[in-house]
């Protein structure tokens, strides 16, 4: 893993998942990566992901949150969830969705990474 994508985990972990409690729940980083698919321009990409986080994010059970970012080559999205459970039941029914699906056809799936790290302790500064 290079150091700058590292770093946006550590960062987000940091500021962006915390609570001020530990919570009992095991809560999941997903972060993946990838490029557009080829003629995909960055303008049609962005609205595609307003759509994908209206039409789909916001109706996944146990997602708490996504961060949308650019990369030095491509994109990343940064998901939080409730649980290892709730994450593993959106990845066995995501390319059945057809709301998932057209913001996936827009993506370069040779370039796409995923990986999903637990959350061990977070906190919230609220400063």
């Amino acid at each position: 893993m290079n150091s700058s994508r590292l770093t946006i985990i550590i960062l987000f972990i940091f500021i962006s998942s915390c609570t001020i409690k530990t919570r009992k729940s095991k809560m999941i980083v997903e972060i993946t990566t990838y490029k557009t698919a080829k003629n995909v321009t960055h303008e049609e990409l962005l609205l595609a992901s307003k759509a994908f986080n209206k039409d789909y994010c916001s109706k996944c059970k146990g997602l708490i949150s996504r961060q949308f970012l650019k990369t030095e080559d491509g994109y990343m999205d940064i998901f939080v969830w409730k649980s290892k459970e709730d994450v593993e039941k959106v990845q066995k029914t995501f390319m059945e969705n057809e709301d998932a699906m057209k913001f996936a056809r827009l993506t370069d799936t040779t370039s796409l990474t995923m990986e999903n790290y637990e959350v061990l302790e977070a906190y919230d500064f609220n400063n």
